[in-house]
């Protein structure tokens, strides 16, 4: 998968399906430096319900910016590239402008991805 270079950040798009609705969510950032995938609220308001429920969980992220609450939530479907994964973890909340989500380690480890920086692409480990 190509990887859009913009403002010296890796940026690409997911899709996520979740209470039979589905969107495709752009400018997601790729960071290895986040442990968690995150989507921002603004990005999927009006296409997605994701809404606190009894199953979800308040977190507290430390990043660069300083520290943000998200809520954890479990998604019905996230699809990344050619990666499908079911009742994935994502944490919702706000991100700075221009900013739709990042794409953390979880997901790319779950994916097997290898990040590939000199031709800016993302690929699936190949297993024997």
């Amino acid at each position: 998968m190509k990887l859009t270079l913009v403002q010296g950040l890796l940026v690409t798009t997911v899709t996520i399906r979740h209470r039979d609705r589905c969107t495709v969510v752009e400018n997601m950032v790729v960071d290895t430096g986040s442990v968690h995938t995150w989507v921002n609220v603004n990005a999927v308001e009006g296409e997605l319900d994701l809404t606190a429920d009894g199953a979800d969980e308040i977190v507290t992220a430390f990043g660069i910016g300083g520290r943000d609450v998200a809520l954890r939530k479990t998604i019905d479907e996230i699809t990344f590239d050619s990666f499908h994964a079911r009742a994935f973890s994502i944490d919702v909340g706000s991100l700075g402008p221009g900013l739709d989500g990042l794409i953390g380690l979880d997901l790319l480890r779950a994916g097997q991805f290898l990040l590939d920086c000199d031709a800016l692409e993302l690929r699936r480990a190949e297993h024997s």
